[in-house]
């Protein structure tokens, strides 16, 4: 198992200050000791709106010379609307994406069943204001799902063309928390291209009732045959010996009153187990608050570089 860095990171929406290019995150990525990077397939990083293929060949040199492996491109489907024309511009983006994907030879693509979206309000990153994506009138849960597997069915044909692996992650809404939907909809789906992006962190697994040793190992080997990538999202801090720790993510309504410690332990044990060599993409993907105020980049500077540290430590001593 390695460490990789997810972009979406230093989009710029999470912390007050400037965002920073790919080109920029590359070398500060290998500084921090990742070892591979997860590129957003969104602006102001990879949008198939700015990005063509002389682009991405100037990025993956990039990389190259760092040796610093494209190990993943993120998209951000929603496949639950309702409305035929959303599905199918969601289809086209994302078919743009895996494009890019495969021009910057990065061999899996996330997609989600449902994102949400984020909203910028007074400059910083929210996800309060997108909640319409579960709450259609008129539509069932099983419909949205059944609109999921028929898009997901349609998309693995462009990955199969071009060489990479769909990887469905492990986030609400419409698959629910835990590990189970989005292992049924990748087996409906039925295609060596659509495999699963297995996160334990908030929005993905139930941070009260699904953070247990058992239910963790339960998922893992569910899913043994299927998981290619996974991210972690947790916050850290360092012990006056250097050692990088968890802390408790406190978020109202995600989280227990204190807020959780995500379970990483039990995840990097089980996944040792099935013998999982991909990676583990840390991403910042909430505001950054200190005292009710928004942090600067140095805060998730110092974030990045101690949950590599975190990471690397765990995996070396499960």
């Amino acid at each position: 198992m390695k460490v990789s860095l997810y972009t979406i990171t230093y989009t710029g929406i999470w912390y007050a200050g400037k965002p920073l290019t790919v080109e920029e995150i590359i070398p500060k990525a290998k500084a921090m000791g990742y070892e591979g990077i997860e590129i957003a397939g969104k602006r102001p990083h990879a949008s198939p709106l700015d990005w063509d293929r002389g682009k991405c060949r100037k990025v993956k040199e990039l990389a190259d010379s760092e040796n610093l492996p494209i190990v993943a491109f993120a998209s951000y489907t929603n496949f639950a609307s309702p409305i035929i024309e959303e599905r199918e511009n969601e289809l086209l983006m994302l078919r743009e994406q895996i494009k890019l994907a495969s021009w910057l030879e990065a061999p899996i693509v996330r997609v989600f069943a449902a994102w949400m979206g984020t909203v910028l309000h007074n400059g910083c990153g929210t996800y309060d204001f997108s909640r319409h994506t579960w709450s259609y009138p008129g539509c069932t849960l099983q419909d949205r799902k059944n609109w999921v597997v028929e898009c997901l069915r349609e998309a693995v044909k462009w990955a199969e063309d071009y060489g990479v692996t769909l990887a469905l992650q492990t986030h609400g809404p419409v698959v629910r928390l835990g590990y189970e939907d989005t292992l049924d909809v990748v087996k409906q789906v039925g295609s060596k291209h659509l495999k699963i992006s297995l996160d334990i962190g908030l929005a993905c697994f139930d941070q009260f009732t699904q953070q247990s040793d058992e239910y963790i190992a339960k998922a893992v080997q569910a899913c043994k045959d299927y998981v290619v990538h996974s991210h972690f999202n947790a916050k850290f801090e360092e012990t006056p010996e250097g050692r990088a720790i968890q802390v408790p993510y406190d978020m109202p309504g995600l989280t227990p009153p204190g807020g959780s410690i995500i379970n990483y332990p039990a995840f990097i044990r089980e996944l040792k187990k099935i013998g999982y060599r991909g990676y583990l993409s840390y991403e910042v993907c909430t505001p950054v608050v200190k005292g009710g105020r928004l942090q600067g980049i140095e805060e998730v500077d110092r974030l990045a570089r101690l949950a590599v540290k975190y990471m690397k430590d765990l995996i070396e001593k499960a």
